[in-house]
């Protein structure tokens, strides 16, 4: 059985890995903002989805790679479940809304709670001119 001190050490562990997990969380959020800054959107593709379980120690999160054309140039970027929420479970050439950088368009994100099934969805989600929150 715990003793009271095993209790508290415990307690003060979850206590300080919740304020390091917001933290970073926090951060994350910033760069985001920071990185995108006068944004637009476009439609972005799913290139390519790795989904790995967290099964054992040192395991890689999982990652995606999408493109997005921006003035007729076609960008690539990626990046993994440890700073950004992943949609789930995407196919490739899965099709979702993307947030560039409109003076560095290779900056973006992928916004994985906007799937674009048509062609209408894309145009509806800009006539209303949803603005996404970090």
């Amino acid at each position: 059985m715990f003793k009271k001190y095993d209790a508290n050490v415990l307690a003060v562990i979850i206590i300080v890995s919740l304020i390091v997990f917001l933290w970073s969380s926090k951060l994350n959020r910033s760069k985001v903002i920071k990185d995108l800054g006068d944004y637009d959107y476009s439609v972005g593709t799913i290139e390519v989805y790795f989904s790995r379980a967290p099964i054992g120690y040192n395991v890689r999160y999982s990652s995606i790679t999408y493109s997005y054309m921006v003035n007729n140039v076609k960008y690539v970027n990626n990046y993994d479940a440890m700073h950004y929420k992943l949609p789930s479970s995407p196919n490739v050439n899965d099709k979702f809304v993307v947030a560039y950088n409109k003076n560095d368009p290779q900056k973006s994100l992928l916004l994985g709670d906007y799937p674009i099934k048509t062609d209408k969805d894309f145009d509806s989600f800009i006539k209303e001119g949803i603005k996404i929150s970090f």
